[in-house]
């Protein structure tokens, strides 16, 4: 590299005018317009430009309840003992649903109400139902559903 350097250092750039056949190429500026034009122009430069809008509307997202879908997980794995995590996602119409159940599945695991089996890392999750038969479900918070709470602010001394 220091070689390199000490190679482009001994290079300086031309400092002529344009070759005499190149200036006869250039056009001839001619500006048609005249002080009104400008002052135009100079007003429409000077305007405060507005602020850019980001519209979010498009992709607002419904929420999803997470103890509504515990409560289906819990339905579902009464009903059949056991489940594969796909089985009791198979009719979820978009991801955020997927989330609510998986995390509902979580909540009622740290109930103790369904088991957990994976044999291999990434493989298939295996959802047994532990909760018993009784009429009562596990109770699963509403911590997911709840709006995040505003950030506050410390003071200093």
């Amino acid at each position: 590299f220091n070689a390199r350097l000490e190679e482009e250092a001994r290079r300086h750039p031309r400092t002529v005018g344009l070759e005499p056949q190149y200036a006869e190429l250039l056009p001839e500026v001619v500006i048609s317009i005249g002080p009104e034009g400008f002052a135009r122009l100079a007003v429409k430069a000077m305007q405060p430009r507005p602020k850019p809008q980001v519209y979010v509307d498009h992709i607002h997202a419904p929420l999803v309840s997470v103890q509504e879908q515990a409560g289906i997980v819990v339905a579902r794995l009464k009903e059949l003992g056991e489940a594969s995590f796909r089985d009791l996602v198979e009719d979820t119409a978009d991801t955020l649903t997927v989330v609510a159940r998986f995390l509902a599945l979580l909540e009622l695991y740290r109930e103790k109400a369904v088991a957990l089996e994976q044999e291999a890392a990434l493989g298939e999750l295996l959802v047994r139902w532990t909760g018993g038969d009784a009429d009562t479900a596990p109770m699963v918070t509403d911590e997911f559903d709840r709006p995040p709470e505003p950030a506050k602010e410390e003071k200093k001394p």
